[in-house]
């Protein structure tokens, strides 16, 4: 039984070992959305980034806190 599994078992994980797991190859830094060539700039581009990512969930609940759900009737 286990040879007549072998061969298709071998031609699905060839490539998986080849290729190996994870992000295959290129440089550090090659997947980031901004370069690395200048260091200030890849740190005002890394706060920008951080600021915003961390930063807009407490400003989305500080906006649903602040506005006003409440519906009064208007009286004419």
């Amino acid at each position: 039984m286990w040879s007549s599994l072998r061969k298709p078992i071998s031609q699905f994980c060839g490539p998986l070992k080849r290729r190996g797991h994870g992000y295959g190859g290129g440089c550090p830094g090659a997947n980031l959305p901004f370069g690395l060539d200048s260091p200030m700039r890849f740190t005002v581009c890394y706060l920008i980034a951080g600021i915003v990512g961390f930063g807009a969930p407490f400003l989305v609940i500080r906006h649903q806190m602040l506005r006003n759900v409440t519906d009064e009737p208007k009286e004419d």
